[in-house]
């Protein structure tokens, strides 16, 4: 369930493809396997298998900020960290506003619209998407 604007927006490639920011992925936009080898070019993955990926993806390597979250806020917050990376988020001003629910800051700072320093139109639509999930009612 949690999975659900990760699969919109990041498709699934049964083949590894370069993503906008020049790394290797495959399935649902990994970039690397749940034994922590890194894609490659060349790389092929059956839909079970890219499936089973992302599950395992979301369960181990994904971590929620502190606090109590709607349905909707997980699966805005799961796709936004699932895009941006773990160790990114944790570093933002955005998971700092989050926890202190300090709401008009987060919205701010939801704001990872870029690859290699261009703006992607994919990107903004699902930063839209995700903040329209999270901060319904909040703001």
């Amino acid at each position: 369930m949690y999975t659900t604007l990760i699969k919109k927006y990041e498709g699934c490639h049964l083949t590894s493809y370069l993503c906008p920011a020049g790394k290797w992925t495959i399935g649902w936009g990994n970039t690397y396997y749940a034994n922590y080898n890194k894609v490659k070019k060349g790389d092929c993955i059956s839909k079970q298998n890219a499936d089973t990926l992302l599950d395992w993806y979301c369960k181990n390597e994904i971590t929620l900020p502190k606090g109590e979250f709607t349905d909707n806020q997980k699966i805005a917050l799961y796709s936004l960290l699932y895009n941006i990376g773990q160790l990114s988020f944790d570093k933002s001003k955005c998971k700092k506003a989050i926890e202190a629910k300090d709401w008009k800051t987060a919205y701010k700072n939801w704001d990872w619209i870029k690859a290699n320093g261009k703006v992607l139109n994919g990107l903004v639509k699902r930063r839209e998407e995700e903040k329209k999930l999270f901060f319904e009612g909040l703001l």
